[in-house]
């Protein structure tokens, strides 16, 4: 048996699943994909524009915490130092302001969403290092920081 096709199916609209599937996949992953993405690179020049006044939801001197201990085992190989000449100046969960956790690099899209994280300010031979992560994942240095969004207890806190 042969197939016809009949004129009354043209008259049906086809919905093409790629038009709806492709742009919500896409926003989807976004997120994840400036994540991924978004890395750090050296020394801060400025020791001031590391430290903030966001308070700390943790200990600062918490070597236990995974992060800071991958920051401090990162500078002390990055400066070639031992990492018993690190001190942790703060280590704090922050919101960021998009998807470069605070390390924005030039020519880089990053998703434009606040994104829960952490920062790690580690302190050597007299300056300051920053290291800027998500929830999860490592904690990346930032050649570069910017501030997080001001915490709610924080002066820098819309009214």
């Amino acid at each position: 048996m042969t197939s016809t096709h009949n004129s009354s199916d043209k008259s049906k609209p086809k919905t093409r699943l790629a038009a709806y599937v492709v742009p919500v996949v896409a926003l989807m992953l976004a997120p994840t994909l400036a994540l991924t993405l978004a890395g750090c690179g050296s020394e801060a020049t400025d020791p001031g524009a590391n430290v903030s006044t966001v308070s700390s939801s943790s200990n600062p001197a918490s070597a236990e915490d995974p992060n800071v201990a991958a920051a401090i085992a990162d500078l002390a190989e990055r400066q070639g130092i031992d990492t018993e000449e690190i001190t942790v100046v703060s280590n704090e969960e922050v919101t960021w302001r998009d998807g470069s956790l605070g390390c924005p690099e030039p020519g880089k899209m990053y998703s434009m969403a606040l994104v829960d994280g952490v920062r790690v300010v580690l302190e050597a031979a007299g300056k300051t290092y920053a290291y800027h992560g998500g929830k999860s994942g490592t904690v990346r240095f930032c050649e570069n920081p910017q501030e997080p969004v001001p915490s709610e207890g924080s002066s820098d806190a819309p009214q």
